[in-house]
């Protein structure tokens, strides 16, 4: 009996097809590496790879099933365009009923695939009104969150920010402050406790950076300890 293919190779093999072509559509240019035409910089799947980081983690710790949750994380915007100009976000919806074939043959276990599905359809929204269930849910939208927040979402939305204009200094600020409010909105969300304390963390960092780049962008002097 053929056991089937790894099934997150085929995972991240599906997410890269995807979110390169889509980010050299967004970009509108790219660059070759090694013979191969690849985008300025591919932030769906830098996001994804945060949040798969973060299933690893979570998961185990939080007692839920960790294949489901690292498979969702892997595939939760497999169907997601950058700046999509359609009015109607179906990307959850999109993306949960890619999951079958992605998975057509690997070796991940066909009866998990309907959780797999079930949080991938219920990770939008950046605020909460109630838990989320099963536990695989409610995981995989906490590990989609935090990779919103802390060290790397700055890198993330940093190398994004060519995308908005303007581009300078001040307008970064304005916007980071702005995420600061909801970001403090995502972390009361957060579904586990774990998520949200590692989120409390990741906030004060958040917090500490902005501040740090408001004292020097407004008067340096007082940035500076005397």
């Amino acid at each position: 009996m053929n056991p089937g293919t790894p099934w997150r190779p085929a995972c991240e093999s599906a997410l890269r097809r995807f979110s390169d072509a889509d980010a050299i559509r967004f970009w509108g240019i790219g660059h070759e590496v090694d013979g191969v035409y690849q985008p300025i910089f591919n932030y769906r799947f830098e996001h994804t790879y945060a949040a798969v980081l973060l299933a690893r983690w979570l998961a185990p710790l939080a007692g839920a099933d960790p294949e489901v949750v690292e498979c969702a994380a892997w595939l939760h915007d497999v169907a997601k365009r950058l700046k999509d100009p359609q009015a109607k976000d179906t990307h959850a919806q999109d993306a949960s009923a890619q999951v079958e074939e992605i998975l057509a043959g690997t070796d991940f276990p066909a009866e998990k695939i309907p959780a797999v599905r079930h949080a991938i359809e219920h990770h939008v929204g950046l605020k909460l009104t109630k838990r989320l269930e099963p536990l695989e849910t409610a995981c995989l939208w906490d590990c989609d969150k935090l990779s919103k927040i802390g060290a790397a979402s700055l890198i993330h939305f940093g190398c994004i920010s060519g995308a908005f204009q303007p581009i300078t200094t001040e307008e970064i600020l304005r916007r980071g402050e702005a995420w600061l409010d909801l970001a403090r909105g995502i972390t009361a969300s957060f579904n586990t406790e774990i998520a949200r304390a590692e989120g409390q963390r990741r906030l004060a960092f958040l917090e500490a950076h902005y501040a740090q780049l408001r004292r020097e962008w407004s008067d340096p002097m007082k940035a500076t300890p005397a």
